[in-house]
């Protein structure tokens, strides 16, 4: 999509749909809306390719055991869950790119070329989820820092779906990882679009995606942190490091967090809390080097 696209009309309406009511047909327009298509044309014309996917995935099913279009029952959920999960690595071996848009990883997907990486964890579980959900898979997603994954609920069972492992159906993840609602989705996508628009030096456009990613998911401790930055850069010290403390209340594991509002009360001539952020962080992780380096820098004597 082109960088200087105007919004899509299409896109708030979407996203507070999407709040009020997280289906998942509207998670899948939202994904799209997000990328950039702005018109119900567009918007068609990849549901259709994401049909093309799904009739793939279908027919590549049927070859092992019988697979109806709509809804699968309950106990054969697994099953097809592993065929599902198979088949997008079968047709698409290199599969862990740096995609997140679902339009991207849908265009990548159906590529002929084998070799061209899909998407990164969000693009791909976005992917698997879309299509998943589609067949009625119980989906959700696990989440710590900037990392994502599919879980599936099959009755009384838990089964995580790492993406980017071909070895990733039913693997172990680790005690940080936290469960949310598959809509969530959309927030880490916004995330992402934000952090690119950063990279690119649109700082008010990247804030208001770090906002819309907490209005959808307000327990977003990465969003926080990152609307901080943001934040920072154009000035609003006070800002940022409301921002960055609510990342540490909703992660107190947070080292980046505390270290950046450790810059900004520096910044501030807030020295013994600026002090106190880095050491936080150094209790945390001592080999959390950004943290380590400011106190070395300024040295004990300045920030006391």
């Amino acid at each position: 999509m082109d960088r200087d696209r105007p919004v899509s009309d299409h896109e708030g309406p979407v996203l507070e749909a999407l709040v009020r009511n997280p289906a998942p047909a509207l998670l899948e327009r939202a994904l799209l809306v997000l990328a950039g298509l702005a018109s119900e044309q567009e918007i068609q014309a990849y549901q259709n390719k994401i049909d093309r996917v799904h009739r793939y995935f279908l027919d590549k099913c049927k070859r092992h055991q019988p697979v109806a279009a709509g809804r699968i029952p309950l106990y054969r959920h697994h099953s097809i869950a592993l065929c599902l999960f198979e088949c997008l690595w079968n047709s698409k071996p290199r599969r862990f790119g740096d995609r997140y848009q679902l339009t991207e990883v849908i265009d990548a997907q159906l590529d002929p070329e084998l070799r061209r990486p899909v998407g990164n964890c969000i693009g791909l579980t976005a992917l698997y989820s879309v299509l998943g959900l589609r067949i009625g898979l119980d989906l959700s997603v696990l989440a710590a820092s900037a990392h994502v994954l599919s879980q599936l609920r099959i009755g009384d069972r838990i089964i995580d779906l790492e993406h980017t492992d071909p070895d990733g159906f039913d693997c172990r993840v680790g005690a940080e990882f936290v469960e949310f609602p598959v809509s969530l989705l959309s927030a880490h996508v916004l995330n992402s679009r934000g952090l690119s628009r950063e990279k690119e030096g649109r700082f008010a456009a990247a804030g208001a995606d770090f906002c819309k990613a907490i209005l959808i998911h307000p327990a977003y401790a990465n969003a926080f942190n990152n609307r901080g930055n943001a934040r920072g850069r154009e000035g609003d010290l006070a800002g940022a490091i409301a921002d960055y403390t609510e990342a540490i209340r909703l992660d107190s594991s947070f080292c980046e967090a505390y270290c950046n509002r450790g810059m900004a009360r520096l910044r501030s001539g807030r020295f013994r809390e600026a002090q106190a952020d880095f050491n936080a962080a150094l209790a945390i992780n001592p080999d959390y080097g950004d943290a380590r380096v400011v106190l070395e820098y300024y040295g004990e004597g300045v920030l006391t």
